[in-house]
């Protein structure tokens, strides 16, 4: 198979080798290479194609009104880019898309995929999955940036991860990533945590973390 990432690729669910590769030998589409730091999409650009990460890293970021930059997700192989777009009346990127690494990107013109998802139902069906799914993500993402304050951003945060229940998660960015996550410096981010374990409400080994006050970290998450 030429593009053996595909087969872990939820736009391809259900399919196997031979079926992918036939379905992408009856479509036009091109592979292009990124290298890391260069822009794939700019946030306003019409969105003409479909583009799948085959290797590296992208990720969608935003720049606010204070000029920070805030980074919306990694999208990583074999995901899609800006999925929950792609068809919509009058489609462009809502956020700037670069990438993390070397990458490379799988093109497929919106009229193809359309052709595709025509010609076999399993990759409509994929489609609207993918499309439903990150509509789930991006309202939970606008629920996350109206905190105001790091401290209810990172007790948000703490609370979505596997173990929250039982008082005990583990981290699954660096603080650098985090910070870039939550659209704030490192130091700030920083100082945001060790006021929360002076306070009593996490305690912090490294990339383990305590809940030890779960109202208190409820209330900063509902702020």
């Amino acid at each position: 198979m030429k593009f053996p990432v595909l087969r872990r690729s939820p736009l391809f669910a259900g399919l196997d080798d031979t079926e992918i590769e036939g379905l992408l030998e009856s479509v036009n589409y091109r592979v292009r290479f990124f290298h890391a730091g260069a822009v794939a999409a700019l946030a306003g650009e019409e969105i003409s194609s479909v583009m799948i990460v085959l290797s590296g890293s992208m990720k969608g970021e935003m720049t606010d009104l204070a000029g920070r930059t805030i980074k919306i997700e990694d999208v990583n192989p074999p995901q899609a880019l800006a999925s929950a777009f792609i068809y919509g009346a009058g489609a462009h990127y809502p956020v700037n898309v670069i990438a993390n690494m070397d990458s490379e990107l799988l093109i497929i013109g919106k009229a193809d995929y359309l052709t595709l998802m025509k010609s076999d139902t399993r990759i409509l069906s994929n489609y609207l999955t993918v499309i439903c799914t990150k509509a789930l993500f991006l309202s939970g993402r606008i629920r996350f940036l109206s905190f105001r304050t790091i401290r209810g951003k990172f007790a948000y945060y703490l609370s979505s991860l596997p173990g929250a229940i039982s008082g005990r998660v583990i981290v699954d960015r660096t603080q650098q990533e985090l910070s870039e996550f939550f659209g704030v410096t490192r130091p700030s981010l920083a100082r945001a945590i060790g006021e929360m374990e002076d306070e009593g409400l996490i305690a912090v080994n490294r990339r383990e973390v305590r809940l030890l006050d779960i109202r208190g970290l409820s209330r900063l998450s509902e702020g």
